[in-house]
């Protein structure tokens, strides 16, 4: 008996030192019901937006939750894990809808409402979030591709071969003649500090000296690069469905070429890179820096931008992808606009670099570039400018551009797709100038 009892109390403790080692001592990440309020803008009484599509994304896991607003214009999503999210919301209305909605006719067929907020924290204490949607525009010329990654560091040609791609999307002759293309200056880093908005972008509201009407984070746009487009007013027509190049050296970098320097230059293997001989116009700064590059040959048969602030000494885009890019006309010279340090910057000398304050109203169309979903730098463009981002799978030097996707064909003419979110209308594909990415 003493023996039959001694074997018992063993396999007692033998099964509760198993339970004890297999017991899941790790932290938890607890789920929680993530209540999201659509609403509309100021400029439409803070409607609540029916039907809208609602996205939450993971910025680690990529995990994604989507669902549509009821008639009160909220969505619950059940069981969230805990974690750091994109929240997204958008909805299309036609010209009818916007009509019954607003009230008037848009200028366009359809009418794009985008919501976001980044990097938002959600855990039990933190789950109940309100996003307004901005109407944004559907402009005439889009950007239909950004290569700023460039080709292999020993096999390609570096960032020479980068350019930019402006597409004609409306059913009218557009002209480029005066017009400008600026990339937008954003602060690369998520620290919050004294000088920036709590998502570690810059905060220009504490530039020295701001002076703006309206709110200078939101309603405005600063300058990294900004060049204009040569012409006297009709001289650089783009015929409905064709594009044009900008491109930062307008060579053909597959083959060897002269540099200003006198020495050859050359790839290793020109499938890496692209031809850029018959670009539309090119960026030359020759005569505008100390010590030009190279490589910064001065195509003559290409017509070249009127440089009015550059970064370098090209027009060298980042090659992790970290570019947004505007295009916007003015009748006024953007020379005569105001100009702001940045806002960590508060002792203004004669080497401060001081950056052109652009009105988003200005702007026809713009994108926005990231390194990749799970690593980006606080977002540069307003919400209604570009809602999302775009970034190319293969990273730096990958030969790969943002490349703008189709969205209907009517004869020979090819409509980009621009909703005004970057996510929805481009992907990343090797470059290719005046090709398509479908």
């Amino acid at each position: 008996m003493k023996n039959l009892f001694s074997k018992i109390m063993l396999a007692g403790i033998v099964a509760f030192s198993l339970a004890c080692s297999e017991r899941d001592d790790s932290p938890r990440v607890e789920p929680t019901d993530v209540t999201i309020q659509v609403n509309h803008s100021e400029d439409f009484d803070q409607e609540p937006a029916q039907g809208s599509k609602v996205t939450l994304r993971n910025t680690t896991s990529q995990q994604t939750f989507e669902g549509e607003t009821k008639a009160d214009g909220s969505i619950i999503f059940e069981a969230v894990p805990s974690g750091i999210y994109d929240i997204s919301a958008t909805i299309t209305m036609d010209a009818e809808a916007f009509f019954n909605f607003a009230g008037y006719l848009p200028d366009g067929e359809e009418v794009v409402f985008n919501a976001n907020q980044t990097a938002v924290p959600i855990n039990t204490t933190t789950s109940s979030f309100t996003i307004e949607l901005l109407a944004g525009r559907l402009g005439n010329l889009v950007i239909k591709q950004v290569y700023a990654a460039g080709s292999d560091r020993v096999d390609g040609a570096l960032f020479r071969d980068q350019f930019i791609e402006i597409h004609n999307n409306s059913t009218e002759i557009q002209y480029m003649d005066g017009l400008y293309i600026m990339g937008v200056l954003g602060r690369l880093a998520n620290s919050v500090q004294d000088f920036t908005q709590p998502d570690g972008q810059w905060d220009w509201s504490k530039s020295v000296g701001m002076n703006a009407e309206g709110d200078p984070n939101t309603d405005y746009v600063y300058s990294k690069w900004l060049y204009q487009f040569p012409g006297s007013g009709q001289q650089y027509p783009v015929e409905p469905g064709a594009s044009i190049i900008l491109a930062a050296t307008a060579v053909n970098h597959k083959a060897p070429f002269e540099g200003n320097d006198g020495n050859t230059i050359t790839v290793n293997n020109p499938d890496l890179t692209v031809d850029l001989s018959n670009a539309d116009f090119e960026v030359y700064l020759g005569d505008d820096v100390p010590t030009p590059l190279a490589s910064d040959i001065d195509n003559q048969s290409v017509p070249n931008m009127l440089n009015i602030q550059w970064q370098g000494t090209d027009l060298i885009l980042d090659n992790r992808g970290r570019e947004s890019v505007v295009i916007f006309a003015s009748d006024v010279d953007v020379r005569t606009f105001p100009r702001y340090a940045t806002p960590n910057s508060q002792n203004i000398t004669n080497n401060t670099v001081l950056r052109y304050q652009i009105p988003k109203s200005l702007i026809i169309d713009g994108v926005e570039g990231q390194e990749s979903p799970t690593n980006q730098v606080p977002k540069m463009l307003p919400v209604d400018i570009d809602a999302g981002f775009f970034y190319v799978p293969g990273g730096s030097f990958s030969s790969e551009a943002g490349f703008r996707l189709t969205a209907n064909t009517f004869g020979d003419r090819r409509v980009m797709k621009d909703s005004n979110n970057s996510e929805n209308d481009i992907i990343g594909k090797k470059a290719d100038p005046k090709g398509f990415a479908d």
